[in-house]
């Protein structure tokens, strides 16, 4: 007798999955560094404040490429754009492999958009394109749990990568190299998988394109969604420039000088809080379901600002790693959820735009952040950018809620209508 139920995750196309194996494994390869980035750039003689201007540097060559990849994305072909902007990451990381030299490394940052801070949003330019493509893509009443599957896949595929941090502890003893050498040996890894990466989209069926009759140069001011979309990147752009204060290897850094755990132990923590956050993603989906998008994002959002601080005040190694942990599996659950809001309250001509300016925006946001973190950290106190880091993103979310708890995509708006003949809709303009 066949068996009547379904095969899980049945719903899921094969494009989706490629774009969700393509960003695994450039968010593994990326995850494999980035605990150690800082450590590495000081071994090789950089100061502090150089080592922030780097880390500057990738995010405003990732911004400027995401701004770019709005205007031209439906012109010039999505899955192009996909392999375009991933090999140029993965050439920028093994330029890390073969130079010293800080303005060559700057460059290289610069023109790669090697936003090398290793969380869920190091997408670059990729990461709108695919977005919007997921979106089109996405089954009727599945958007949320495709963008949250999405999220899972990115945010465990970083936790494994972060595990990995710990391999050129092995390299030194096994092979009887210098720490640097070992490090150049990850970024090569690096640029191989990112170059993996680039083969999965190409793979793509042109089913993620629009048509080809509808594509043309798009300027956003004159979109029908204009206004809600920049009030958005505003608002979004307070959140990055507060996250952009919390660089990972930034934080991995902090847990080296306060507590002296060494990279193994440092793998092994940043892991726990990138599988916590894997975790949580699926949650953030089904609480959407329950009580909207919104309320999930902000409700979600304050507690993990509030475990940091308490994390960054900590005494005690062990009590420090437990709140930092807590604060992981509630500090990405706003990421799906914010990814099907902006996606649905918009058209879906308008979808690339959306999220090519959020993308653009959180980067011209953050673009300070690491720098300003390591001049607060140098002047005022170590303690003093994971502070400021957290007060603007509870400030964000405060905004966000007065601002747009009543603007609804399609589906809670229908909600409404069903349970009390209202209807919410979004402005248009």
């Amino acid at each position: 007798m066949k068996s009547t139920r379904s095969m899980p995750f049945q719903w899921v196309t094969k494009d989706a999955w490629l774009i969700m194996a393509a960003r695994g494994l450039r968010n593994f390869a990326l995850g494999s560094i980035a605990i150690f980035m800082v450590i590495y750039l000081k071994e090789l003689g950089f100061s502090l404040f150089q080592v922030g201007a780097f880390l500057s540097a990738g995010v405003a060559g990732s911004g400027i490429q995401t701004f770019m990849v709005g205007l031209v994305s439906d012109r010039l072909g999505r899955r192009w754009i996909l392999v375009g902007s991933t090999l140029l990451a993965g050439f920028a990381g093994l330029s890390l492999m073969f130079f010293n030299d800080f303005l060559m490394l700057a460059i290289f940052a610069v023109l790669g958009g090697f936003a090398a801070s290793g969380g869920p949003q190091s997408g670059g330019a990729a990461q709108p394109v695919e977005q919007a493509s997921l979106a089109d893509i996405a089954p009727q009443g599945k958007r949320t749990d495709l963008f949250a599957l999405y999220q899972i896949i990115g945010t465990g595929a970083t936790a494994f990568g972060a595990l990995s941090a710990g391999l050129p502890v092995l390299f030194r003893e096994g092979l009887s190299i210098s720490e640097i050498d070992s490090f150049k040996i990850m970024f090569g890894g690096y640029a191989v998988l990112v170059a993996m990466s680039a083969i999965l989209y190409s793979r793509l069926s042109a089913n993620v394109e629009v048509d080809a009759t509808q594509r043309s140069w798009t300027n956003p001011l004159t979109l029908p969604s204009r206004r809600l979309i920049f009030t958005l990147v505003g608002l979004f752009g307070v959140d990055q420039f507060g996250g952009a204060l919390l660089v990972q290897s930034l934080i991995a850094y902090w847990f080296n000088t306060k507590f002296g755990l060494d990279l193994g132990s440092l793998a092994l923590v940043f892991f726990a809080s990138q599988a916590l956050s894997a975790t949580s993603l699926w949650v953030a989906a089904k609480l959407a379901n329950r009580i909207g998008l919104i309320n999930t994002m902000v409700f979600t959002h304050i507690p993990s600002s509030l475990f940091l601080i308490g994390a960054i005040f900590s005494p005690y190694v062990w009590l420090a790693i437990g709140l930092w942990q807590l604060r992981a599996f509630f500090g990405q659950m706003d990421v799906p959820t914010r990814d099907s809001y902006t996606m649905s309250i918009v058209g879906p001509e308008e979808r690339v735009v959306m999220a090519s300016m959020m993308g653009a925006g959180r980067s011209i946001f953050g673009v300070a952040g690491p720098s300003l973190a390591t001049l607060l950290w140098t002047v005022v106190a170590a303690s003093a950018p994971f502070v400021a880091g957290a007060a603007l993103k509870i400030s964000y979310d405060l905004m966000l809620f007065y601002m747009f708890r009543k603007v609804k995509p399609p589906e809670e708006v229908a909600k409404d209508l069903g349970g009390k003949g209202k209807e919410t809709v979004p402005p248009a303009g």
